[in-house]
């Protein structure tokens, strides 16, 4: 099996639906590095296929209610994304469409450089285990 077969695989273990070439290795990249799956997806598919409704996310990124709306509450701590009350029609609770505030590259980018630090961090605490280790 191929590097990319594998790495479509994998996502497809998790029912992303994605419609862009690159689209499948980046997710595979980002979640690699850690990123949450769910905010990897729902980046992505807002950056593909534009603004929609988390009902459509769920479709489009195999993800349930509580996936789609943990995903949004991190974008939105961030201000990465942008949320557009849709009312209801006649009963039943309002909806909303979401679309980035940003764009793939900057959200992209405040990502890495917050794995970049975790890993800076990791890389101190290694030294100060092998310095306490050495010292014993």
């Amino acid at each position: 099996m191929s590097e990319m077969q594998s790495v479509e695989a994998g996502l497809n273990d998790h029912h992303f639906a994605i419609k862009h070439p690159q689209g499948t290795p980046l997710a595979a990249a980002l979640i690699d590095l850690g990123m949450s799956p769910s905010i990897v997806k729902v980046i992505l598919c807002l950056h593909i296929h534009g603004a929609t409704t988390s009902k459509i996310m769920q479709t489009r990124c195999g993800l349930r209610q509580p996936e789609i709306s943990t995903a949004i509450k991190a974008l939105n701590e961030r201000k990465m994304v942008r949320i557009q009350s849709k009312g209801a029609n006649g009963r039943g609770r309002p909806s909303h469409i979401y679309e980035l505030a940003e764009s793939l590259q900057t959200c992209i980018d405040e990502f890495t450089m917050e794995i970049e630090k975790r890993i800076v961090a990791m890389q101190e605490g290694i030294s100060t285990v092998q310095r306490l280790a050495r010292a014993l």
